[in-house]
């Protein structure tokens, strides 16, 4: 639900707006990223330029992660 007062799209304009920007209406559909870009966005977030910089997930965080990764596991492999 928007908050009070901000606009919202409707579900007809949403779609809209999705199939103008799904395939040859997306900017970069049919480039890709020269290595020297993907060099510069990888060193973009390395380090201490990472969120989780010195962090480490609560045991709580890596059970739900691990029950998580378990689920979608054995869904593919059924």
């Amino acid at each position: 639900m928007a908050a009070k007062g901000k606009h919202r799209h409707s579900a007809k304009t949403r779609k809209l707006m999705s199939q103008i920007a799904t395939g040859k209406g997306n900017p970069f559909y049919g480039k890709k990223h020269s290595s020297a870009a993907k060099r510069k966005m990888s060193a973009r977030i390395k380090g201490k330029n990472n969120p989780m910089y010195g962090r480490t997930h609560s045991k709580s965080a890596r059970a739900k992660i691990s029950a998580a990764r378990r689920a979608a596991v054995s869904k593919r492999s059924k």
